[in-house]
């Protein structure tokens, strides 16, 4: 999810008590902030502010959130609109009657320049696989489309979008080293060449060698649909043997210190029980009901 930037944070905080809203609502009206800015990362939408907030709204009903909360995501995000620009959506969407036992009207967004409700366009999604290099498109015809191939092997087998990266980026340097040579014409001969590069000339790491080698391998298997030789002789890189550096226990208290939620929480779960960044961002809260 999007981590609001700390003098950001800040200044919302400060607009939230100027706008006399509950302090006991703070951290849920930033929560939906970073929800929202999450999901206009994740999205491909129009850049009026209006727009996306609808947009955002809808999202919220697909997830079966309740209209309270809907509120609240509306009241939240209307707020960050007017400290980015001193302007606010019409709240008064939210107005209802005072018939306490009339349902509340449907949530709708007011277009900035017009009274009437904007149109609704499909949401496309970004692919989660957009950032890695197979979508460069290179000097050989020939080698975007091995790359292509490859790709599409990763995604049937639901890899990760990191494995893919780096499966892609690894071979596009092995398509530079080699200048282009036609795929159908490699061998493992010039496999063996580029990781004798890598450890001779370049002076990797052995886990980076092993990285390229998995790398070419699954290139060549399913990019090429073929085996290179098994590959003897060549140059194994060093094992890197380094002692790690270990904060102590008061260096670890001072960096908490220093940090606001939820980048606090984060680091603490980190801290407390081992987790790798990705685990702990992957966590979700959930209610447990002993038996």
């Amino acid at each position: 999810m999007i981590l609001i930037p700390k003098k950001t944070y800040a200044q919302y905080m400060n607009l939230l008590k100027a706008s006399n809203v509950s302090a006991d609502l703070f951290q849920e009206y930033v929560k939906w902030l970073r929800y929202f800015l999450d999901f206009c990362d994740r999205h491909v939408i129009t850049p009026d502010k209006a727009e996306r907030l609808r947009l955002f709204q809808e999202k919220l009903r697909e997830k079966k959130q309740s209209e309270g909360k809907c509120r609240a995501a509306f009241q939240s995000v209307s707020l960050y609109f007017k400290m980015q620009e001193g302007q606010i959506a019409d709240s008064r969407v939210y107005e209802g009657s005072n018939d306490t036992n009339k349902p509340e009207p449907p949530l709708q967004i007011i277009a900035e320049s017009t009274n009437h409700t904007v149109s609704s366009p499909r949401l496309q999604r970004r692919s989660q696989y957009s950032e890695s290099a197979y979508h460069e498109k290179s000097d050989s015809p020939d080698w975007d489309t091995v790359m292509e191939s490859m790709a599409n092997e990763i995604k049937v087998r639901h890899y990760s979008r990191k494995t893919l990266k780096t499966y892609a980026n690894w071979s596009r340097q092995f398509q530079r080293f080699l200048n282009n040579k036609p795929p159908q014409e490699l061998s493992g001969d010039d496999v063996k060449a580029y990781l004798t590069h890598l450890a001779v000339t370049c002076k990797v790491a052995s886990t980076t060698q092993n990285q390229a080698f998995n790398s070419l391998l699954f290139f060549y298997r399913h990019g090429l649909k073929r085996e290179f030789a098994e590959l003897k002789d060549v140059p194994r890189a060093k094992k890197s043997s380094y002692v790690p550096m270990v904060l102590s226990r008061v260096e670890i208290d001072a960096i908490l210190a220093q940090l606001s939620y939820p980048f606090d929480l984060v680091v603490k779960l980190l801290f407390g029980c081992g987790l790798r960044q990705f685990e702990c961002l992957q966590l979700r809260v959930s209610a447990f009901i002993g038996g």
